[in-house]
């Protein structure tokens, strides 16, 4: 994401999937971590809000969204319907929850099944797969389920920690 932004552009960061109490940390801990891989470049960080979202994503050259509880980012994001519009041509990024809403499928390790998110990225994404801190249920094979669902495309298997570049 660091070398996507330009000189003087401008990083959101979402975290509508965190708790609100732990959303100033994250965002602190973010926007440092960005700083130190930006090196001289000036970038302004901004912290989502729920009441002027649509105007900063408008302003963001690049757009993170942090990972945490699928359903409340889910369903934060289902109130502004221009969204995934206004996102197009930008470089977005997700961590977990993130990417799920991203993929056009995603297994739920919590709920043990595939759910549907937006289809910016025409994939099935299966993240914390074989994950010791994320454990997936037992009694179900996140890759089978998925294949009765995403059936044309790509599916991609996300250890903790991994990740890829993945264009629309």
């Amino acid at each position: 994401m660091a070398k996507d932004i330009p000189d003087g552009g401008t990083m959101l960061f979402v975290y509508f999937a965190t708790e609100r109490s732990k959303e100033e940390k994250k965002y602190k801990e973010d926007s440092a971590r960005i700083q130190s891989f930006v090196q001289e470049k000036k970038v302004v960080t901004m912290k989502a809000t729920r009441e002027h979202f649509m105007e900063e994503v408008e302003k963001a050259d690049v757009i993170y969204i942090r990972g945490g509880d699928t359903q409340r980012l889910k369903s934060t994001l289902d109130t502004y319907p221009d969204f995934i519009r206004a996102i197009q041509g930008k470089v977005v990024s997700g961590s977990s929850t993130g990417a799920y809403v991203l993929s056009q499928y995603y297994f739920a390790n919590s709920l043990g099944k595939v759910m549907e998110g937006y289809g910016c990225l025409p994939v099935g994404v299966i993240c914390h797969y074989m994950s010791k801190i994320h454990p997936m249920p037992s009694d179900v094979n996140p890759v089978h389920e998925m294949e009765k669902y995403n059936t044309h495309n790509k599916c991609i298997l996300l250890k903790d920690f991994e990740w890829i570049i993945q264009e629309p």
